[in-house]
């Protein structure tokens, strides 16, 4: 009997995890250090908010000035690397299970739970056999590398979504009150660029049964089997 394969890890490319510990710090330096150059010209100007920074700013003299602009945008740098960091995705897929690295977290989906694995835009998606969304999660995970782990492990790899969906619109007659008013709540956040609020909408959506995807700023939905 053949032995089971050995689980296969997929995770952002080496170059792209420690770089953002290098590029972030730089980027925070330089921003901070063209505010320190620019803060006494800034000052200047009456009509500038937030006055009290730019002066204080400039009325730190050379080399502490500088050095210390340097310090804390490097600083506030190393602040985005670590958020961008417990934020990166890696999947480790094995024949009896996926797991989800998320930080310093993980989630584990047994096999028999998977019923179709796939990429929408920058989402990896893993959906169940109702069509129920199990992980929707935003990566930088190469496609090409997915596909090959989970069809090396015998997984319903999809080149897509496999179910349709319908553009959602006020006050849509298919749809409960509760339904549409969470939905018209969830395009607002969307126009206010509210992602924290749109993932939130999301998730309740997905608990009554709906799930939902967006294209070119509107919202497609469908209802998941079971419900």
């Amino acid at each position: 009997m053949a032995a089971e394969p050995a689980p296969t890890t997929v995770a952002e490319h080496a170059l792209l995890r420690r770089g953002t510990w290098v590029i972030c710090p730089l980027v925070g330096a330089l921003l901070l250090l063209l505010l320190r150059l620019a803060s006494g010209w800034v000052a200047g100007l009456s009509w500038a908010p937030f006055q009290g920074v730019f002066e204080l700013a400039a009325s730190v003299a050379d080399p502490w000035g500088t050095i210390g602009a340097i310090a804390i945008g490097a600083f506030i740098g190393f602040g985005f690397a670590g958020l961008f960091a417990k934020e990166r995705l890696t999947v480790t897929v094995a024949p009896e299970r996926i797991t989800l690295g998320i930080g310093d977290t993980e989630q584990h989906l047994d096999r028999a739970e998977v019923d179709a694995v796939f990429v929408d835009g920058k989402d990896f998606v893993v959906l169940d056999a109702a069509g129920a969304e199990l992980v929707r999660r935003r990566s930088e995970l190469d496609r090409k590398e997915l596909r090959k782990a989970f069809a090396e492990h015998g997984y319903p790899w999809r080149d897509g979504d496999p179910h349709e969906y319908r553009l959602w619109e006020d006050d849509t007659s298919e749809l409960p009150l509760r339904i549409n008013a969470l939905l018209a709540d969830r395009e607002r956040a969307l126009r206010k660029r509210d992602r924290k609020e749109a993932a939130l909408l999301r998730a309740e959506l997905a608990e009554r049964g709906i799930v939902v995807r967006d294209s070119k700023h509107r919202q497609y939905w469908r209802a998941v089997a079971s419900s």
